[in-house]
């Protein structure tokens, strides 16, 4: 049967819409509940009004629309949930968690707009389609985590257990203590090794410079001699020549 929904039905259609259900569908569900009416000849003019006003309300509320879409997709969800070693969770994250969530953020959008295949049985990123307008979907990033922080998921995807993880092997003080004392006995002989090449380095110039002295065979060592010679002839004449004068003056 042909029926005319009044207002969106889940799977079906939005209102104004004229569909084909089943005669038990429509007679037993649509129609009691009144989701539908029958589309006959004259029903299809009131069809037709509740489209245009569906319409003309969807176009006052589309800017309004993309503005959420931007800020859905500028963020992530996150819900946090009990989950064993494996990251499995114990339960599972449906449409109604989602929706619980957005709400939380200040989106209030139905449950039946959040276009979740099925539910969430892992910890990991998640990529959900959001209807949040007739003409406009948003991509909403969530994020499924362990709640005690303990179980994660790299960015290769794997899940990682943190007590399964061994942590690399820590040094005792006393090993500390150890390695601090062997790396003071290494400077202290490197520090005793470079005094004696200074003293090493210090007695061989000075026997170098004594043997330089010593062997000098330049001219004015050669001078140097001759002048201390002469200086020292001069004092025995003077001592001759007073003693010839003793004697003469005695004569």
């Amino acid at each position: 049967m042909k029926v005319i929904l009044k207002s969106e039905v889940d799977n079906l259609g939005l209102t104004g819409d004229v569909v084909d259900v089943a005669d038990g569908y429509g007679r037993n569900y649509l129609l009691p509940r009144g989701l539908a009416i029958i589309a006959t000849q004259g029903a299809m003019k009131e069809a037709h009004a509740l489209t245009r006003s569906r319409k003309a309300a969807e176009s006052k509320t589309l800017g309004a629309a993309e503005s959420a879409k931007e800020i859905l997709e500028s963020r992530t969800l996150r819900i946090a949930a009990r989950v064993d070693d494996r990251g499995s969770l114990y339960g599972s994250v449906s449409a109604v968690d989602v929706a619980r969530v957005l709400k939380d953020r200040g989106h209030d959008i139905p449950r039946k707009r959040i276009d979740l295949k099925g539910t969430i049985k892992v910890i990991g990123t998640y990529e959900i389609p959001v209807q949040v307008h007739p003409q406009v979907i948003a991509n909403v990033t969530l994020e499924v985590v362990d709640e005690e922080g303990v179980v994660t998921v790299t960015e290769g995807g794997a899940i990682v257990n943190a007590d399964e993880v061994e942590p690399p092997p820590l040094l005792t003080e006393g090993a500390e203590s150890a390695e601090e004392l062997e790396a003071l006995k290494q400077e202290a002989i490197e520090a005793a090794e470079a005094l004696d090449e200074e003293g090493d380095l210090s007695a061989a110039a000075s026997e170098d410079v004594g043997t330089v002295i010593e062997d000098d065979p330049t001219p004015e060592a050669s001078a140097a001699a001759d002048g201390s010679a002469d200086a020292e002839a001069p004092v025995a004449d003077a001592g001759s020549d007073d003693a010839d004068a003793d004697e003469t003056t005695a004569s």
